[in-house]
């Protein structure tokens, strides 16, 4: 766990060279975007938070979230009720997002191992609005870059979790905890405060691109007792209960590790209870500090506001919590909104599929720029600007590796403690998170095939839903389907 560490360079001087590209910039942006003036190129505002369930919002109908800050910014902007991450875990899912490529294109395909290089500055979005004189900020979470890439920020803070945070052999396998949470001491506060203290230095002439990474709802699900108490775990809503096993032996074999079979009704709730108040507190009121600290400035008219998750949590699902190296939807499924008020379309819902990529090259798009080189993903501005766009055949795509779980960790009759007190589920996840198998994901609406190089295919008829009921692969009136499928993953990636 890393402390507070702070880079803070102060704001650079104005180099002619700089002057220039501004200029440049001012006269090529388009005069006119959805009815409104432009006169000076739109700030943006990038918000990541970790391990949020797409469905995790309140204004999609999910009976335990209360999200009312993000259900305003949804109201108001375009949410993208179908948005997928191209990872199911931190690092890679971020390394995509900053450079428009697949995992096994800018080369994790898992968390593990931590000495692989992250993303170095060059071709990243931060680098594409350096390069067009924008301020650059970085509050938060990293697990992007290399820690030198930040010597190219005018302002940044990364941060993690906090101490007390920190995992240990004492946390039950379900991972809701309860301890000290002084709410102005804490992270999610920390780093609102320094994101509105980088918007109020704000300069008429110099835009920014700031990025706000949060920590929450990522395990141990914490919350202060304002938040927690709010919610009771008989109010919690469980989904309907589909056995892992239905999906396949790995996603079996795993949940018995992690010791999710011992979990009962009252250990899934309670751990709900803790998991949506650290949504409602370390994201949505947070989120919503941010935009009235946009509107406090006046400058909310002139930004761009992009708000998403790394990927999701299985939070109850197959009787399951956190995370793992499995491409589901309650992994890959993320929220998407776009929030832009006078440049973009209001209040629209979009079903057509979305995907991490297509960050990069939509807010390159949206804010006047080209299309980044290499960026495999697609811009959304048509979406953006209402119009209706026919993608029946439109896939996402995801990639990943993994690594096989020892049977000796299921045993139930061994210790749950190791000799330096590592958790069991913990060591659960760093052996299973190894990239020595790889497998990947293609998903229309309708359909999603999943290939494992050590396991047989899963085919799911999705029909707009977001989970996996019943592994169809090798039902011989869906050869075609699967056939097809295999084929659109094969012009993204060869990896057989």
């Amino acid at each position: 766990m890393s402390e507070l560490k702070r880079m803070n360079r102060g704001t650079f001087l104005k180099t002619g060279g700089t002057a220039a590209v501004g200029g440049l910039l001012a006269s090529s942006f388009p005069k006119l975007v959805f009815g409104k003036n432009v006169k000076i190129p739109q700030n943006v505002v990038f918000i990541i938070c970790d391990q949020m369930r797409g469905d995790s919002l309140g204004c999609l109908g999910h009976p335990n979230a209360r999200t009312p800050n993000l259900n305003k910014l949804a109201k108001e902007g375009i949410l993208f009720e179908n948005a997928f991450s191209n990872n199911p875990v931190c690092i890679p899912s971020r390394m995509s997002m900053f450079s428009g490529k697949y995992p096994h294109q800018h080369g994790h395909l898992c968390n593990k191992p931590k000495n692989l290089p992250k993303l170095s500055f060059k071709g990243t979005l931060a680098e594409h609005f350096k390069q067009r004189g924008y301020r650059l900020g970085w509050i938060g979470k990293n697990h992007t870059f290399e820690n030198s890439v930040f010597s190219n920020f005018d302002t940044s803070s990364i941060r993690t979790r906090e101490p007390f945070r920190k995992y240990n052999r004492f946390v039950p396998p379900h991972w809701h905890c309860d301890t000290l949470w002084e709410a102005e001491k804490c992270y999610p506060k920390k780093n609102t405060d320094e994101a509105i203290n980088f918007i109020n230095q704000a300069q008429s002439d110099e835009p920014f691109f700031l990025h706000i990474s949060y920590f929450d709802p990522h395990p141990p699900y914490m919350a202060p007792a304002e938040y927690t108490s709010r919610y009771s775990s008989k109010e919690m809503k469980l989904p309907p209960y589909i056995p892992a096993k239905a999906l396949g032996s790995r996603l079996d074999t795993f949940a018995r590790a992690m010791r999710h079979h011992h979990l009962n009704d009252a250990d899934l709730t309670e751990t709900m209870r803790y998991y949506y108040a650290a949504i409602e507190w370390g994201v949505d009121h947070q989120v919503g500090r941010v935009i009235r600290a946009l509107e406090t400035k006046g400058i909310l008219d002139n930004t761009v506001v992009v708000f998403t998750s790394d990927h999701g949590d299985f939070m109850g699902e197959h009787r399951m919590v956190r995370k793992g190296m499995f491409l589901h939807d309650a992994l890959l499924h993320i929220p998407m909104i776009w929030y832009a008020p006078g440049l973009i379309a209001k209040g629209q819902r979009i079903k057509n599929l979305a995907q991490g990529v297509d960050i990069f090259p939509t807010l390159a798009d949206v804010t006047g720029g080209k299309k980044p080189d290499g960026a495999v993903g697609r811009s959304l501005k048509p979406f953006l600007m209402g119009e209706k766009v026919d993608e029946k055949d439109f896939a996402v795509f995801a990639s990943a590796g993994y690594s096989s779980v020892d049977l000796n960790i299921v045993d139930p009759s061994i210790d749950l403690t190791d000799k330096d007190n590592t958790p069991l589920h913990s060591r659960v996840l760093d052996q299973s998170g190894k990239p020595d198998y790889k497998t990947v994901m293609i998903r229309t609406n309708e359909w999603k095939l999943i290939l494992n190089e050590t396991e047989p295919p899963e085919l799911y008829h999705m029909d707009g839903g977001w989970i996996e009921r019943k592994n169809m692969a090798e039902k011989k009136e869906f050869a075609s389907v699967r056939k097809s499928l295999g084929k659109k993953i094969e012009t993204v990636w060869k990896w057989e």
